[in-house]
């Protein structure tokens, strides 16, 4: 038996290969647009149906990872279409095959499925997106939950070493080790992830015998986007007057951002506890990672 994470060129992804790979999992990893040189990966594109079904009846996996996600959030809001192709129809896509083959799925989503009016949010919180990619995170989660056996993982703010450059962490480091100073909105909180930490939370869930549902996996702190960054800052020796609070409003952003989000984590804490962690200690890993 075999685990397939599509979308292993990710953060999130390549997490769960690496830690599947270190606990002895036959694993088989895909890739969209960039394959990382590290480590190959399978070419797949989710919104291809019949390459989704070839794949998938090829491997015969026992577990199906899905962090695979267009989750530009402002250009979700100004192509919708795109957005849909991938966010859902993709999905849909993987939902069908695995219910042919009887794979379990497990499915990335978002503290984005909410408003960000009443944060944190638990599992059973209904959601209340407020912009395109938070609704078709909804309309996601619904495909996947009509697997009987199927996991959802909700998220936010997911941090750590990522070969592409693209997220949060590595963007303030790369712009402050230049000298030029970044804008970060401090009305915005949610909880840090640790990418690794919520890859053995996934895997650990997925190999738990009658496991099914939503489960809030997110780092341990709740803080604000403007404190995060200047930890960041902190944590890598970098100047942290760089970093510099300004609102949410002021950003013009497309999409409408959740103010209050974040995620109640209490029912994963005590399924592992300690794994989750907060946003000091991973930092301090990822720094130790990355140099």
């Amino acid at each position: 038996m075999r685990d397939l994470v599509i979308g292993a060129s990710g953060q999130v992804g390549g997490a769960l290969v690496d830690y599947l790979n270190k606990t002895g999992v036959n694993t088989v990893g895909t890739y969209f647009l960039h394959n990382p040189p590290h480590f190959p990966l399978r070419s797949l594109d989710i919104t291809a149906s019949g390459a989704v079904q070839a794949l998938l009846e090829e491997l015969c996996p026992r577990h199906v990872y899905l962090p695979s996600s267009y989750t530009n959030v402002d250009g979700c809001e100004e192509d919708p279409e795109r957005s849909y192709l991938v966010n859902v129809t993709g999905v849909k896509n993987v939902v069908e095959a695995c219910r042919r083959l009887g794979s379990k799925l497990i499915y990335f989503s978002s503290d984005y499925v909410f408003d960000g009016k009443n944060g944190p949010y638990s599992e059973t919180a209904p959601p209340s997106p407020i912009s395109v990619y938070g609704r078709h995170k909804v309309e996601a989660e619904e495909l996947v939950s009509s697997l009987s056996d199927s996991l959802i993982l909700r998220t936010t703010v997911v941090y750590g070493r990522e070969w592409q450059g693209k997220n949060f962490v590595v963007r303030l480091v790369k712009t402050l080790l230049d000298g030029k100073t970044m804008s970060v909105p401090d009305d915005q909180v949610g909880n840090p992830t640790f990418a690794p930490s919520l890859a053995e939370v996934a895997v650990g869930l997925a190999q738990q015998a009658d496991c099914s549902g939503v489960f809030n996996a997110a780092g341990k702190d709740r803080v604000s986007r403007y404190e995060f960054a200047r930890e960041a800052a902190y944590v890598f020796g970098l100047d942290t007057e760089l970093v510099k609070p300004v609102s949410t409003e002021s950003l013009k952003q497309k999409a409408l951002r959740p103010l209050s989000g974040g995620l109640v984590i209490d029912r994963v804490e005590k399924l592992f506890p300690g794994i989750l962690v907060g946003y000091r200690e991973g930092l301090k890993i990822l720094h130790r990672q990355l140099t």
